[in-house]
């Protein structure tokens, strides 16, 4: 046992000395400060800080204890073990859903297939003899895979022939015999593969890191842990579905699968039966693989099946029996009628078993040949009448209402070419406008939602500042439009760390976008009496563009932590139970400060908007962290991180965001702030000589180096006093000053004033302004804001100067606010990489567990990111003399990244995308009770993380789009390519599923 920091119980007294210190922090800031509830506000936040950095810094005291590293191929027999697990439960639940057990599966034969889609029985062999088949049916299969000494087995058959249901079995049957350390079978979907563009490990590995997402790790500082378990031969991959590729690519899918086959990789592909043949002639068989076929099923089979699964009549509703049994006796005495013939298809039978698994319809409405004239026509009945007896009990307004969203739904996933769907690709069925733009207007909801309780109207004056509804609505524009702009450029395509070429993209964009939208603003606006942020512009354009920049920023502080531009689900770092002691506490002790400060906004202590806004915020954060910590947090986490890995993200992720924030935000604002320059020289043109006359009572006197103009008329307005000896701004009449009151800054308010005399004075073109007041003082105001109740010809006249001078007055704040965007970005970039961790979605309960799950650690980190960025924002509000405004941009940027976060997750995507299908009338509001309601009655089935229709068939069905017939007839011989066998040594012996030798093709014919 060791001592010291190692102690578990020192380390557990230790955490609970600090979160009692927090809280008796806590009750005295609220007993000492509650009169004055701005400042309170500050302190609960500070102490929100401080218990953040005691649970990093004994995060790393625990690091020291790390166990020692494992090797490499120690993590990747773990990884497979967890894989193995987690695609057990996965597929054992389907299984049961699926009623394979109930009351027995639907034993379907297998024969093998004509030889000349197989390999040459030496290639299969491997110079060893192989037993022959020990049976005919489906889970003899696995046996016989087993036998096959290159592992390689080809299935074929027709459409709902149960090939996907040999492959589900094949799994847990491999699975049940599989030992520690071996390898795993996974099914692939090949539908979503392009083999022209994609090599199938790669495919392999990315669908791989996509379903499992710890698998995504990078692993030996080189490829994937998933691409690592496919080169050690620690996956079994079983492609389901060839005949779903495209028809065209056929035989280069062989020809791939060919080229990356080796010793170690195993494989089990499905496919329909002419779907092979066309492969195996255009391209080429699949080496060492026997091909083996499906066979239709009996009459007698079937109608046994539907009779053990049909309830048994009473005596008094006819002869013994069930509904099938007259029905059945028909079928056997007209074995050629087209029911007969349909029920020969494992998918026919279990819809017929579903259709008529009540007593409100009669199984021999399928005898009538009026309307049953082919086998198509049973099909299509069978398909069309399986969803309304899916959901019969529901009564038929709901019944009607999940027929019409199912037939939506399957329609989109046609036009999509696939037809699997999880939660978070849910905005792949948006139009393209709505997805892009979308999360910034939920952004800005958000937003609002937290901003608007807040003594709506004082609390809009003081946090905006803008002057008019055309104004806000400009801004609200902007900030939409550079959302959509920044989610869709600067924001990772993959969830691949950011690399350099990354970070040069986002520069050069960032610099890019920042140059033109700086170059309207000097355009629009009048920046030659220099530019500070908050400052009062000219109309509403300048506010549209500001708007768009300052969300631009949003999204490039997660585009440098690494958020993709299409977010998997997500968790929080801890699992264990003193992480989530932790998180509980920390989480209740910012609920009750944030409550504390909202009440005290609620009943009037404090008026100040940010009282509120810091209540709010805290009681979010700390309600996420409350629910964080609960029992069943960890259940969908991929990996619990070990011990102080968490603080030692935060700092890697903060050094390596800070450096390139500060990249960006400098380059970019160096380029905006000499744009704007040029711009504003460029306009300026030339001026008048004013010295000497009188304008509109505006006297015009000129000496060496000094410029005045002025006026006795009287001048109203609004003067912002920043506190700590900085130069007080003036705003004129009709407009407000952001940010008059602000916690920590006592002196900081804004009074209004009236002047006797104005007179601006003009030193080498920078401006300020001396305004006699009616107390007989004199005050010396920024004079920026106030070039509105000047001519115009005067404006061009006091601020004529040199071309350094309107550089100087520009660029500082500008590159000044560079800087506030690198010490941002890092904070933005070190709470993502420290509470962000792949959530595991094959081992959750079900999608609406991994959307909890992602939905809470979104309000985490969206809440912690808020809280952080405020507190590294209070050094820029204390700056003496409120340079360049600087102090307008620290109180703006906390409370929109947190909304900013939430918008941008997993959850934030399915939130849009569900509101637009609801509110079109597409989907239900409650769209995933709806799915899951639809996946355990049978029509949907989980296929990895996501969902898809129990059969394609159902969906191309639903969607109307014409399908073949279930039943189909054996593939023809057809000539393909000549093929050497492979230099193995021959011995005798039959393959799998082998012929005579006078049924083999001749070495000519393949």
């Amino acid at each position: 046992m060791q001592g010291g920091w190692h102690s578990a119980r020192v380390r557990r007294r230790l955490g609970f000395a600090v979160c009692g210190g927090a809280l008796a922090a806590l009750a005295g800031v609220l007993r000492l400060w509650w009169s004055d509830a701005a400042t309170a506000g500050v302190m609960v936040s500070a102490i929100g800080a401080f218990v953040s950095i005691a649970a990093l810094v004994a995060d790393v005291l625990r690091g020291d204890a790390d166990p020692a590293p494992r090797s490499a191929d120690e993590d990747r027999r773990r990884a497979a073990d967890a894989l193995a697990e987690a695609v057990r439960e996965q597929w054992s639940a389907e299984a049961r859903l699926r009623r394979l057990q109930d009351p027995a599966p639907l034993d379907v034969a297998w024969a093998p297939a004509d030889r000349w889609l197989a390999d040459h029985p030496e290639n299969i062999r491997r110079g060893r003899p192989l037993p022959a088949p020990r049976g005919q049916r489906i889970e003899d299969v696995t046996g016989s895979f087993a036998a096959l000494p290159g592992r390689r087995l080809v299935v074929l058959g027709g459409p709902g022939s149960g090939k996907s249901v040999l492959a589900m079995r094949f799994v847990l049957g491999r699975l049940a015999a599989r030992r520690p350390g071996g390898p795993v079978p996974v099914i692939f979907p090949l539908a979503g593969w392009d083999p022209r563009r994609t090599g199938l490990r790669d495919w392999l590995a990315e669908r791989l890191a996509t379903e499992h997402r710890p698998l995504a790790a990078v692993a030996e500082g080189r490829h994937t842990l998933a691409r690592g378990l496919l080169d050690a031969g620690l996956v079994l991959p079983v492609l389901d579905g060839f005949d779903e590729l495209s028809r065209p690519v056929y035989g280069e899918a062989v020809r791939r699968i060919n080229a990356e086959l080796d010793d170690d990789l195993p494989l089990l592909l499905t496919s329909r039966a002419e779907a092979w043949a066309k492969a195996v002639t255009e391209g080429d068989v699949l080496t060492a693989a026997d091909v083996v076929e499906l066979r239709p099923l009996g009459l007698a089979q079937a109608g046994a099946h539907l009779e053990r699964t049909a309830r048994p009549l009473r005596p008094g509703e006819g002869a013994p029996g069930t509904v099938w049994t007259p029905v059945l006796r028909e079928l056997t005495a007209r074995p050629d009628c087209p029911a007969a013939r349909a029920l020969t298809t494992p998918l026919m039978v279990a819809l017929a078993r579903a259709v008529y698994g009540d007593t409100s319809r009669d199984p021999s409405e399928l005898l009538d040949p009026d309307r049953f004239p082919t086998v198509e026509a049973v099909e299509e009945h069978l398909l069309g009448a399986f969803v309304p007896a899916a959901f019969a009990d529901s009564g038929p307004a709901a019944t009607s209402d999940a027929v019409r969203r199912l037939t939506l739904l399957a329609r989109a996933l046609e036009r999509r070419g696939t037809g699997r769907l999880a939660w978070w690709e849910l905005e792949s069925m948006l139009p393209r406008a709505v997805s892009v733009l979308a999360p910034g207007l939920l952004a800005l909801a958000m937003l609002s939602l937290v901003v608007l309780p807040v003594t709506v109207a004082r609390a809009a004056n003081e946090l905006a500042g803008v002057e008019d509804l055309a104004s806000v609505l400009a801004t609200l524009v902007g900030q939409t439009v550079g959302f959509a702009f920044g989610e869709a450029f600067l924001l990772p395509s993959g969830d691949t760390p950011p690399n350099r070429r990354t970070l040069a993209r986002q520069t050069l964009i960032t610099a890019g976008v920042s140059a033109l939208l700086w170059a309207g603003f000097a355009y629009a606006d009048d920046l030659r009496f220099g530019f500070r942020f908050g400052a009062v512009t000219d109309g509403w354009v300048p506010d549209l563009l500001g708007g768009c920049l300052f969300s631009l920023l949003f999204t490039l502080f997660f585009g440098i932590a690494g958020l993709s531009r299409h977010p998997v689900p997500l968790s929080l770092p801890w699992s264990g139970s003193a992480g989530r002691a932790v998180a509980r506490v920390c989480g209740a002790a910012l609920l009750l400060g944030g409550l504390a400060l909202a009440c005290a906004v609620a009943t009037g202590r404090s008026g100040n908007p940010w009282t509120g806004l810091v209540g709010i915020t805290c009681a979010g954060a700390g309600a996420a962290l409350l629910m964080s910590g609960g029992r069943r947090a960890g259940q969908d986490l991929a990996h619990a991180p070990r011990s102080g890995r968490v603080a030692r993200r935060f700092a890697a992720g903060a050094v390596r965001g800070t450096a390139a924030a500060l990249l960006i935000g400098v380059t970019a604002c160096t380029v905006a702030g000499l744009t704007a320059a040029g711009v504003t020289l460029l306009k300026s043109g030339s001026t008048d000589a004013l010295s000497g006359r009188t304008i509109d009572g505006w006297s015009f006197t000129q000496h060496p180096g000094l410029r005045t103009a002025a006026t006795n008329r009287e001048l109203h307005g609004t003067l912002l006093l920043p506190g700590n000896g900085a130069r007080p701004i003036a705003y004129p009449e009709g407009t407000r000053p952001p940010d008059c009151a602000i916690p920590l800054l006592a002196d900081r308010r804004c009074v209004p004033f009236t002047a006797r005399r104005t007179v601006f004075e003009s030193r080498n073109g920078a401006v300020v302004t001396r305004l006699n007041l009616t107390d007989d003082t004199t005050t010396t105001a920024y004079a920026a804001n106030l070039r509105s109740v000047l001519p115009e010809a005067a404006r061009a006249w006091l601020t004529a100067g040199p071309p350094s001078g309107v550089l100087q007055r520009c660029l500082p704040p500008l590159m000044a606010g560079g800087v506030l965007v690198g010490i941002v970005g890092g904070c933005v970039c070190g709470v993502y990489r420290a509470l962000s961790v792949p959530s595991d979605v094959m081992r959750a309960a079900g999608p609406a567990s991994s959307l909890r799950t992602d939905r809470t650690a979104s309000f985490t980190r969206g809440g912690l990111v808020a809280l952080l960025v405020a507190a590294v924002c209070v050094p820029v509000v204390t700056l003496p003399g409120d340079w360049g405004g600087l102090v307008h941009i620290g109180t703006q940027l906390w409370l929109p990244l947190g909304s900013a976060a939430l918008a941008l997750s997993a959850w934030g995507r399915f939130t849009v995308a569900r509101a637009w299908l609801a509110a079109t009338g597409r989907t239900p509001w409650r769209l995933m009770t709806f799915l899951e309601d639809a996946h355990r009655r049978g029509v949907l089935r989980q296929s990895g993380a996501g969902l898809e229709f129990r059969h394609q068939r159902l969906q191309s069905h639903l969607a109307g789009r014409a399908t073949p017939p279930a039943v189909t007839g054996r593939p023809e011989d057809g000539p393909s390519r000549p093929r050497e066998p492979q230099d193995r040594s021959v011995q005798a012996g039959g393959s799998l599923g082998s012929r005579p030798d006078s049924d083999h093709r001749p070495d000519s014919l393949r």
